[in-house]
């Protein structure tokens, strides 16, 4: 299973840069809390940064 390594863009108040492997994403925090629940984002409100494990529906949807 792989893991999905999440922080804040920097000079943003809503936007979540995503790794995954050598892959980089932007999205939105709401987006996120969309595909993996509003849980996903305590980690990064106390923080900063996040791994989560995503299952395979929830990377279909990540893409």
């Amino acid at each position: 299973m792989q893991e999905i390594s999440l922080t804040w863009v920097p000079g943003t108040l809503d936007t979540v840069r995503a790794r995954l492997g050598q892959r980089t994403v932007e999205i939105s925090s709401t987006r996120l809390a969309r595909i993996f629940g509003p849980q996903a984002l305590n980690d990064l409100y106390l923080k900063g940064r996040a791994v989560m494990r995503p299952t395979a529906q929830q990377l279909s949807l990540f893409s």
